[in-house]
């Protein structure tokens, strides 16, 4: 009689729990829904007072952003700004979190805890000290300059990521490579990088979301024709109103991207998030 009631509790547990995580994932992607909703609605059904009233969707907001007033200008700087940070962070942040995940040095100790401490800084602290640097190099309106403003932040939040996942993987690993006749640098390529795909894509995603939303280096480091998507929105709200539905708009296509190239990865970012769990660091 125990035998049968212990599945369908089983059961009737996952159920709930089921249930309810589907009504937890429903009120988070409410304001979601309601972004969308409003970026397909004109002016009239916007102030309507009702949300989920029937209207006619139109496409005028996403063509009055981003064809009139230029949006699509704005979202190719984010791309360029949020995509090399990324990937220059990655470079760099990589092999640095592999070196020290094998160093016993003080020296490795120290150097992360500096890493650690610009990490939490306050980017406002930062910010004009990097102007300066930036206006004394001419780099104030253009690419380079938010791009190495955001590696600030970037690169020691891969450093401490990639670090983790590498305490994970055996040092015997390294040593039985190494005793094959492999160098240190044929290791890390060939064998280590192709095993640590999901630390790799959990890290690349995480860091590509913190450059592309960052706001105040973009706007004491970029001009009108760099300015990133998060700089350029605010210029929606003007004396004379404020056009919600291209704000919307604007909002459902900075969301975008991010969020297809998460669920590109989702498997890669789900088994590097769990592989993380491994570390004793």
């Amino acid at each position: 009689m125990t035998g049968r009631l212990m599945p369908r509790t089983a059961t009737g547990r996952r159920r709930v729990l089921t249930l309810g995580l589907a009504i937890v994932l429903v009120l988070m992607l409410l304001p979601y829904l309601w972004l969308v909703l409003t970026s397909l609605k004109n002016r009239t059904d916007i102030f309507s007072g009702d949300v989920f009233s029937a209207f006619t969707p139109t496409l005028d907001n996403f063509r009055l952003a981003f064809i009139q007033k230029g949006f699509a200008r704005n979202l190719l700087n984010s791309t360029i700004v949020a995509t090399t940070a990324m990937a220059i962070a990655m470079a760099v942040g990589v092999p640095a979190g592999y070196a020290l995940s094998r160093t016993t040095a003080r020296s490795g100790t120290f150097l992360l805890f500096v890493m650690l401490a610009a990490r939490l800084m306050p980017v406002v602290v930062l910010a004009v000290p990097l102007f300066v640097i930036m206006a004394n190099l001419g780099l104030v309106g253009t690419y380079a300059g938010p791009v190495v403003a955001h590696l600030t932040f970037l690169v020691p939040f891969v450093v401490w990521m990639m670090r983790g996942f590498f305490l994970a993987v055996p040092k015997e690993l390294d040593e039985a490579a190494l005793m094959d006749g492999a160098t240190r640098a044929r290791y890390f390529f060939t064998l280590l990088l192709p095993m640590t795909r999901g630390p790799l894509a959990a890290t690349a995603i995480f860091a590509l979301i913190n450059s592309w939303n960052e706001l105040l280096y973009g706007l004491i480091l970029t001009n009108k024709l760099t300015a990133t998507l998060p700089v350029a929105t605010p210029s929606l709200m003007t004396p004379i109103g404020t056009f919600w539905g291209q704000i919307a708009a604007v909002g459902v296509v900075t969301t975008l991207p991010v969020l297809v190239f998460a669920l590109l990865v989702q498997r890669h970012i789900v088994r590097g998030m769990t592989g993380g769990a491994l570390s004793d660091g």
